[in-house]
């Protein structure tokens, strides 16, 4: 049943507009004037929708909406006035203050009904709206910028994967590639979005022609598909011994080391391959897995060359291989051998970049660069995570002084792992460094991960950590916003100022642009700006832009000096 609050001194009317709204099966609680309501509304905040009178003793209705959009938990409950002012300065007051609509007394029933009906409708319609994005991710959809299937038409009964299965004998091996391009974040900043574009049609007519001649020479079914940005997968045909799939997998890495033309320019380009075998991996998701396992290894290896998933790798031994791994970066630690850079962050209009995020970087000298999220959960584990935190966050504002001296409006956005954001005296330590280096806090910007905030015992004690960072003059943003429905309840009752997108939006774009559009749309009528994280390519700037996203976050990583040159 819908819960309406109704605040209003005069007794009679009160009652009048009580009984109606019981007559229409609303659940009504009542208060004779703010502060009563705001009593009220301490100990139960799951109103869906109040309606106040102006005029009031003790506190005003314009007093009392104030208060609740203060309040992150009643910030976003929807807000109708009752007046006899009509004056358009008394309305406008309210508007401002964010009122949801206006009735002038003497109103009719029919006229307040309507007026509850039409707010109840619109919040209802946001929610409802985003749950169906989510839930119904558009299929079957042709990739618009390679003309390629999508990561669907792997997936189903009658998807690429079950009939590859079908079509081989009951002893052979089905290969199963992914195919990542080799440093394309850089190339793409390098010559631009549109000619990165102009490089990916033109590896897909490659993959194509490929997957054709074998669909030719072996007699099976075409499997190529575009699963992100700069990533194919690819089903090659049933084989007995897994050096034929390895020989293939050669064979289509000289295929993409031929360089390319993108406006007259030749750009060399190589690519990284790892693989897997079913039925050694008995699931679509498992050769998923297993490929993109093997993928990385090959990548960190220096790429361009074809890496197999090894039960013995990958697998048992790999508890050994975390184990070194943690030891190791130990040691970089205690070496300060870790580097901070710099991801530029876009504003999507004016194309012009307004700001960074702050990444930890190491590179080790045989396997190559180590991811940021990599870097900062084996430091949870290995028990360094708040030293390393504390750390990036010196780094950050030693630098955001730099460019605050150089008049370079920078903003620079770090993040706080769960253990850092769980201490109690959190703001307290960044308040600290911020006074250490002498920055100024709007240069700044907090950022906490959705799974921190999801997995919270205490959402009000993490709105007023929030708070107290925003008190510090720093912007706040939930990044790694994706596709569950954990964080959604939470977010109303949160200080925010920015929604980052979880990356795994960002690489299906065109699949996921309901979701984005919903989750845009959401975080606009919260007063929200979105920013999208993990952005390659121009195809996915453009559908951000239609989405009406706000800024993008490229997941190429760069020196102080290099972010100042892009820059200017």
């Amino acid at each position: 049943m819908t819960k309406i609050l109704v605040v209003e001194d005069n007794l009679e009317i009160r009652g009048n507009v009580v009984d109606l709204l019981e007559a229409e099966d609303f659940e009504v609680m009542e208060a004779e004037n703010g502060l009563k309501a705001l009593e009220l509304l301490a100990e139960d905040k799951n109103f869906e929708l109040i309606i106040c009178d102006v005029m009031m003793p003790e506190m005003d209705g314009h007093g009392l909406l104030q208060n609740l959009r203060q309040n992150p938990a009643t910030a976003n409950i929807p807000f109708i006035f009752l007046t006899a002012k009509g004056e358009r300065s008394d309305i406008r007051e309210g508007m401002n203050l964010g009122a949801d609509d206006y009735l002038s007394k003497p109103f009719t029933n029919k006229e307040l009904i309507e007026a509850i009906q039409a707010r109840l409708d619109r919040s209802a319609r946001q929610k409802q709206q985003l749950e169906k994005a989510i839930e119904e991710l558009a299929l079957d959809n042709l990739d618009s910028l390679t003309g390629l299937p999508g990561q669907s038409a792997l997936e189903g009964e009658d998807g690429y994967f079950e009939r590859a299965i079908a079509s081989r004998d009951g002893k052979s091996l089905l290969p199963f590639l992914l195919l990542g391009l080799d440093g394309f974040a850089r190339i793409n900043y390098a010559i631009g979005y549109s000619n990165g574009d102009i490089i990916l049609q033109q590896v897909a007519e490659r993959l194509k022609n490929f997957t054709e001649n074998l669909v030719a020479i072996y007699e099976t079914e075409k499997a190529l598909v575009r699963l992100s940005g700069d990533e194919f997968a690819i089903l090659l045909p049933p084989t007995d011994r897994q050096s034929g799939a390895v020989a293939l997998a050669e064979k289509l890495l000289k295929v993409i080391t031929q360089p390319f033309d993108a406006n007259g320019k030749s750009i060399p380009l190589t690519g990284t391959i790892g693989m897997a075998f079913y039925p050694q991996a008995p699931s679509l998701e498992e050769l998923r897995r297993q490929a993109s396992v093997a993928m990385g290894e090959a990548k960190r290896a220096g790429g361009n060359r074809c890496q197999i998933y090894s039960p013995r790798r990958f697998g048992v031994d790999a508890s050994k291989e975390e184990l070194q791994l943690a030891s190791l970066l130990r040691r970089v630690w205690e070496g300060k051998q870790f580097k901070v850079l710099y991801q530029p962050r876009v504003d999507i209009r004016k194309r012009k970049t307004i700001g960074v995020g702050a990444v930890v970087h190491w590179e080790d000298p045989r396997k190559g660069p180590l991811s940021s999220e990599k870097i900062l959960a084996v430091a949870e584990e290995s028990g360094f995570a708040l030293e390393l935190n504390q750390w990036i966050w010196e780094a950050a504002c030693e630098q955001a002084k730099v460019w605050q001296k150089s008049r370079r409006n920078l903003q620079v956005a770090v993040g706080l792992s769960a253990q850092f954001f769980a201490q109690a005296n959190a703001a307290e330590i960044i308040e600290k460094i911020i006074e250490d280096f002498g920055v100024d806090p709007g240069y700044l910007v907090v950022e906490v991960a959705a799974d921190t905030i999801a997995n919270a015992q205490n959402v009000n004690g993490m709105a007023a950590k929030l708070i107290a960072f925003q008190k510090l003059g720093l912007k706040t943003t939930i990044n790694n916003f994706g596709i569950g429905h954990s964080t959604l309840n939470y977010l109303e009752k949160l200080p925010l100022n920015n929604l980052k997108l979880d990356r795994s939006l960002v690489l299906n774009t065109s699949q996921n642009a309901p979701i984005i559009g919903a989750i845009v749309e959401m975080a606009r009528g919260m007063k929200l700006r979105t920013i999208a994280d993990g952005v390659e390519t121009e195809e996915q700037v453009k559908l951000l832009k239609k989405q009406k996203c706000d800024e993008i976050q490229n997941n190429a990583s760069f020196s102080p000096a290099e972010i100042s040159r892009i820059t200017r």
